[in-house]
């Protein structure tokens, strides 16, 4: 009776210790590309970055859809002189609305930008998906003002060293990118990751179609969710690598865009996708 007992005791502690186990293995939700359900929008959505102190600033997103989803999802990337320096990343189910945010401590004569992808999976009768973009640009002066736009000559000088180096430090990268991967660049249109949220994608060749172009939208960001953001978050949170503004190419004859990145060893990479 007694080896039965102990002989249960430690089956049923096998399988609760398994069933941990598999609990734990379980995939976080990712954000993945669905048909677009065209009556959920997003009420709200932003990405802000405001000074609480002398040297820090607030980096928050926020996002409400105008319905409950399955799954919401937000995440944001922080880029300094062109430079990765943070990346957040929540999600919750169900949910209508997020927020999260951070710190960073400025820098003199820095271009801050920040660009957010809010996402959000909805099951009914078949499962859907929308997102929005949301993005930012900001600047630090020589006494770590922020601001936007200059209001001073002081501004619009830390403007100037700030665009001229970001824009020095990405086309070095990208240059260096391009003829590493064999790219011919004369064949695509060129635009920053962060320039996305208010770039005029309407115009480029295959792009014109608001259907297809949120679809071309949604499949990049679970692209570069799954390869860029989850596996250099952890690098550029230790400082261990750097990593730059991706750039989207988008096909002249409008067949394909490639994305071209430093992946989390900071060797160049590439995504490709037709459409």
């Amino acid at each position: 009776m007694r080896k039965w007992l102990i002989s249960s005791c430690v089956f049923f502690s096998f399988v609760l210790c398994s069933l941990y186990f598999i609990r734990l293995q379980q995939p976080q939700p990712v954000i993945q590309h669905f048909p677009l359900n065209t009556s959920a929008a997003f009420t709200n959505a932003a990405t802000s970055l405001k000074k609480i102190d002398f040297r820090r600033i607030r980096w928050h997103i926020q996002s409400t859809l105008n319905q409950d989803a399955y799954l919401r999802q937000d995440i944001g990337l922080l880029y300094e002189n062109g430079e990765l320096v943070g990346v957040l990343n929540k999600w919750q189910q169900p949910a209508r609305a997020l927020q999260q945010q951070t710190t960073h401590t400025l820098h003199p004569n820095k271009q801050l930008d920040a660009i957010s992808y809010h996402f959000a999976e909805l099951h009914h009768n078949d499962i859907t998906s929308t997102s929005k973009m949301t993005g930012i640009r900001t600047y630090t002066a020589n006494k770590f003002e922020l601001f936007s736009f200059p209001k001073s000559d002081s501004e619009t000088n830390a403007q100037y060293l700030a665009e001229s180096q970001t824009n020095s430090t990405l086309q070095y990268v990208w240059t260096e990118a391009k003829q590493q991967l064999s790219i011919p660049a004369a064949n695509y249109i060129e635009v920053p990751l962060t320039a996305l949220p208010t770039a005029d994608l309407a115009a480029i060749n295959g792009l014109s179609d608001d259907k297809k172009r949120q679809e071309i939208i949604s499949r990049l960001w679970e692209g570069l969710y799954r390869n860029y953001l989850v596996p250099i978050g952890p690098a550029v949170e230790k400082g261990t690598v750097k990593t730059y503004i991706p750039l989207l190419l988008f096909d002249k004859n409008g067949k394909h865009l490639r994305v071209i990145y430093q992946d989390e060893t900071g060797k160049h990479a590439e995504l490709l996708q037709y459409y």
